[in-house]
């Protein structure tokens, strides 16, 4: 058990955790496998508040943003992770992961946003266009915008 796992776990209540200081020890990479520890001991509350101040450390690390981003989809608090994967993109930019796209494309599907969903997922696949799950995804999206509003989907075939 790493030390900071421990220390999270020593407090019975998240809002009497470690300061920002004290969990400024810790690299980006330490608070994201602890964070990983705190979900899969269904430890929510200890994980959101080390998420918080890991993204007010590591504002731009993609290990904090990946994670943050899944424990919002946990949570379905889709907004929250849209924001987050949406920054998570800009970091990577060009280099944005095909999971990245998958996990974007189906957190804009939750919020009931077909439209937007498969614009992105077009992006996506142009972007990777041998990738099988963003295909398997662009045309799942492609059925269901085509069935609600038709003249939708057949704009986003070119």
């Amino acid at each position: 058990m790493s030390m900071l796992l421990r220390d999270m776990l020593s407090h019975s209540e998240p809002r009497q955790l470690l300061t920002d200081r004290q969990v400024s020890q810790f690299s980006a990479a330490e608070i994201r496998q602890t964070m990983a520890a705190l979900v899969s001991g269904n430890h929510m509350d200890l994980a959101d508040a080390l998420s918080a101040a890991g993204l007010s450390l590591y504002p731009d690390s993609e290990d904090i943003l990946a994670v943050s981003a899944l424990l919002s989809e946990i949570k379905s608090d889709w907004k929250t992770a849209e924001q987050l994967l949406s920054h998570l993109m800009t970091v990577q930019a060009d280099t944005a992961k095909p999971m990245t796209w998958l996990h974007l494309i189906r957190v804009i599907r939750c919020q009931s946003e077909f439209g937007r969903a498969l614009a992105k997922a077009k992006q996506a696949i142009d972007a990777y266009p041998n990738d099988q799950a963003l295909q398997d995804e662009y045309s799942s999206l492609q059925e269901l915008v085509s069935a609600e509003t038709p003249d939708l989907a057949t704009t986003h075939l070119h």
